[in-house]
């Protein structure tokens, strides 16, 4: 009887663990063979992630139900810009800008909305150089973006600390094989200090050899692409002075827009990341309490086999 009652025993939690097994393993071959498809109908970015919520709560103010907004993180150094920029994407001074080193002391979050553009959480972030910002938090906060733009100032040569950050992050991305990382753009700031520095007379013909100014323009944004390893195309010159935004309207919202299908990508992925993590908490909740109940009822079990 004791061997029959253990036989039993053995065979209740043999087939408990073979359903565990197989409800995992063919979970993740239809992940895999689907191309990452979630298992429901239910679209993965129809709600905000957990993260994304608290974002919007701490933009908003309100914990309205909205649907899961593209993320947008602006990086670069300390008094590059990345205040200005956010008020000059916003058309209207949102943030106070950058007056005096590590100003933004954390993460903050804005809710952009624009014609043509999924509606956006853009976060000001403090510089790459601030020691309220190390490459921890630095990537932690890209793996939550689904597009970087990085503000680099085109008056300012050394650019080592941007480099060295910027490898850090493209390191992290390559050894997610899960994920795609999110387009990166590289923003010139302050072209309105190169030389001729009182000579400011937009629009500029980067083509044109003739114009001082443009021509100066052009090589910075050369020398920016080269000292970051981007390619030239990425590199977007503007000018944020406060009455005199230039570029931003206009370039620099295409090269947004242009890159937003690829952004829209990313997030997918991150969405779907998110719930798959939550489905395993899930998962593993309903095996303990599978796990508890089976061992509750071994008593009475145990004890109707030895009654036998």
């Amino acid at each position: 009887m004791r061997e029959r009652s253990l036989d039993q025993v053995r065979n209740e939690l043999h087939s408990w663990f073979l359903r565990a097994y197989v409800c995992k393993v063919g979970y993740y071959a239809i992940d895999l063979y689907s191309g990452r498809l979630p298992l429901g109908d239910e679209e993965p970015t129809k709600y905000p992630t957990p993260v994304s919520k608290a974002d919007l709560e701490q933009a908003e103010k309100t914990a309205k139900e909205v649907a899961e907004p593209l993320r947008i993180l602006i990086l670069g150094r300390s008094n590059a810009g990345k205040s200005s920029l956010i008020n000059a994407l916003f058309g209207e001074l949102t943030t106070s800008t950058d007056v005096l080193p590590d100003t933004t002391q954390a993460l903050q979050p804005f809710t952009l909305s624009r014609e043509g553009l999924t509606q956006a959480l853009i976060f000001d972030s403090p510089g790459c150089d601030s020691s309220f910002f190390d490459d921890k938090q630095m990537l932690a906060a890209a793996g939550n973006a689904d597009l970087i733009l990085w503000i680099s100032p085109a008056n300012r040569p050394d650019r080592q600390i941007e480099r060295d950050s910027l490898n850090a992050l493209r390191a992290s991305q390559a050894v997610r094989m899960d994920r795609h990382p999110p387009p990166l753009l590289v923003v010139a700031s302050f072209i309105d200090r190169l030389r001729p520095v009182n000579e400011w007379h937009p629009p500029y013909d980067l083509t044109d050899r003739q114009d001082i100014k443009a021509a100066n323009i052009n090589a910075a944004v050369r020398a920016i692409a080269t000292d970051l390893a981007v390619p030239v195309e990425q590199v977007i010159p503007v000018c944020l002075l406060e009455g005199k935004v230039y570029n931003v309207d206009d370039t620099l919202w295409a090269a947004i827009l242009n890159h937003q299908d690829e952004a829209l990508r990313v997030r997918l992925i991150r969405c779907l990341d998110a719930r798959k993590r939550a489905e395993d908490w899930v998962m593993l909740r309903r095996q303990m309490a599978g796990a508890g109940r089976f061992l509750l009822d071994l008593p009475e079990i145990l004890g109707k086999h030895s009654g036998r």
